[in-house]
């Protein structure tokens, strides 16, 4: 299982507290947006070398986008930054 999502878009990337990330995800530099988190999820390795992320990617544009749109449904969500509860 990967980080809490809500509020993901402006988060620095490695950020949730609990959640034990790669030093590869940590060390990025990365803050998301929609065309970082774009190309991210297309192919999280190429994007993120050493993240520990185990997924293919999606490839479909559209999909991607449907992705983004529903992610940004808990933008105003409760944003609890902790995978610890």
């Amino acid at each position: 299982m990967g980080p809490v999502l809500n509020g993901l878009i402006g988060r620095k990337a490695g950020s949730v507290e609990g959640y034990s990330y790669s030093d590869a995800n940590k060390k990025s530099g990365i803050t998301w947006d929609e065309a970082t988190f774009s190309d991210y999820i297309k192919d999280p390795k190429a994007k993120i070398p050493g993240t520990k992320m185990a997924f293919a990617g999606i490839k479909d544009e559209q999909k991607i986008k449907d992705l983004i749109a529903y992610l940004h449904t808990f933008d105003k969500a409760p944003v609890k930054l902790s995978q610890t509860q």
